[in-house]
C-alpha cells in the first residue's frame, strides 16, 4: 500500500465547534489509518498551548500549529517562527488605538485584551481557563511574545487603519463578518505541510488534507487530494477534490474510507 500523509484541521473537522467533542468514528478511522502505515498530522490555526488534551492524545505523528508557524514531529519541536519584537510592539499599540479586539496567540500562552466583547471569544477564553491553559490579559505597553493573532472588530473599530498598517507584514483571513485571522506573511497551513513532506522526503502526490473553514484553503489547495467536511463553510467546496459528510455523520471516517486508507 502506498503510504499517504494526511493533514487534519481541528475545529469543525476533528472536534465539533459547539461541544468540542471528537466523534468515536473519527478516532476509529484515524487509528485504522495509522495502523495501515499512513502518517497523520494535526494542522491547526491554534498555537500549541491551546490544543486540548483530547487532541494531543490522538494517535498522530505530529502537529502543525499556528497556521504553519510552529511544527512538532513525534513530540519534538522542529520549527518555530515568532513575530519579531518591533512588529509586536506596533501590533499591540495599534490594536488598542484602533479599538480592535486582538487575541495574541503564542507558543507559551494566549493573551486576551482586558475588555473582551465578542461572546464566542469570551466562551473560548473561559473554556481555556477552565482547562488550565496559559491564558493571560494584556493592555497598552504589554509587549508579549506571540506567533499569530485572531481579531474581532466592531462598528466603532478602525479596522481599515489596522489592516493598512500591516498589509506588508500580515495576511488577513476573513473567518466571519467581524472576525479575521492574522498570520505573518509567508506562513500558512500549506507552508507547514511543505516543511513536513520535505523533511520526511514524502512525495507531494501522497498528500491529503481535510478541513472545513477558510483558514484551511491554503492546505486544501496545496495537497494532491483535499476533503471538505459536509459542515464546511460553503466557500471551500469549489476548492476540494472530495466532499464528505458532516462531522456528526461520520465525516472523517467516510473520507478516509473513501480514499482507502483502511
Amino acid at each position: 500500500m502506498d503510504k499517504k500523509i494526511v493533514f487534519f484541521d481541528v475545529d469543525g473537522t476533528i472536534s465539533t465547534e459547539d461541544t468540542f467533542t471528537i466523534p468515536e468514528s473519527t478516532k476509529v478511522a484515524m487509528k485504522k489509518s495509522r495502523e495501515n502505515g499512513h502518517l497523520l498530522f494535526i494542522n491547526t490555526g491554534r498555537t500549541y498551548c491551546s490544543i486540548e488534551k483530547q487532541i494531543r492524545e490522538l494517535d498522530v505523528d505530529g502537529f502543525i500549529c499556528g497556521c504553519g508557524t510552529n511544527i512538532f514531529y513525534h513530540g519534538e519541536e522542529v520549527f518555530h517562527h515568532e513575530i519579531d519584537d518591533e512588529l509586536r510592539r506596533k501590533i499591540v499599540d495599534l490594536s488598542i488605538a484602533t479599538d480592535v479586539e486582538n487575541v495574541l496567540e503564542g507558543k507559551e500562552g494566549t493573551w486576551y485584551p482586558h475588555n473582551l466583547r465578542d461572546p464566542q471569544n469570551i466562551n473560548f477564553r473561559n473554556r481555556y481557563k477552565s482547562q488550565g491553559f496559559p491564558v493571560y490579559e494584556y493592555d497598552k505597553g504589554d509587549y508579549v511574545p506571540f506567533d499569530k493573532m485572531a481579531l474581532w472588530y466592531y462598528p466603532e473599530s478602525d479596522i481599515d487603519t489596522f489592516k493598512n498598517a500591516f498589509k506588508n507584514d500580515l495576511e488577513f483571513i476573513q473567518r466571519a463578518d467581524n472576525f479575521i485571522e492574522n498570520i505573518p506573511l509567508g506562513y500558512s497551513k500549506a507552508t507547514g505541510i511543505k516543511k513536513i513532506i520535505d523533511m520526511l522526503d514524502i512525495p507531494w502526490e501522497n498528500t491529503i488534507s481535510i478541513g472545513d473553514s477558510t483558514n484551511d484553503l491554503a492546505m486544501l489547495e496545496y495537497t494532491k487530494e483535499s476533503i471538505a467536511m459536509g459542515n464546511s463553510n460553503p466557500v471551500i467546496f469549489d476548492h476540494v477534490t472530495y466532499k464528505t459528510t458532516d462531522i456528526n455523520d461520520d465525516g472523517v471516517y467516510n473520507a478516509l474510507k473513501h480514499f482507502e486508507l483502511f
